[in-house]
């Protein structure tokens, strides 16, 4: 059974981007640029990986792993970031497990599928 994707990015080329990515490695894809909707499809959607943006207008990408934590215990989160100081403003998150990981903006295509084949 192919893995079930979100991806919420506020930058629509990024969104994009990571969805025709994903689904052409045969993944199933959802996507958002907005809080309104990611909050939609986190309660109604069930996700085996969750890439989040870590910073967005609205929720940003803590908001959003919290959520889904709640409605989806088991789904592996990806914070994915430009940040280069990423890793410490996760560091609680990482340390307690909620995070799989971060994905670091730009993307090492390779990096990033091999994490959520992994997943």
């Amino acid at each position: 059974m192919k893995k079930k994707i979100l991806i919420i990015d506020d930058d629509p080329g990024v969104c994009n981007s990571m969805a025709i990515l994903f689904r052409e490695e045969g993944y199933s894809v959802d996507k958002a640029t907005g809080s309104a909707k990611a909050e939609i499809l986190i309660k109604n959607g069930r996700y085996d990986v969750c890439l989040f943006d870590y910073m967005m207008k609205g929720l940003n990408g803590i908001d959003l792993l919290k959520m889904t934590k709640k409605v989806n215990p088991g789904c592996s989160v990806f914070i994915i970031s430009g940040m280069l100081n990423i890793d410490e403003l996760c560091q609680k998150e990482i340390k307690s497990g909620l995070i799989a990981g971060i994905i670091k903006k730009p993307f090492d295509i390779d990096f990033m599928l091999k994490r959520i084949a992994d997943k």
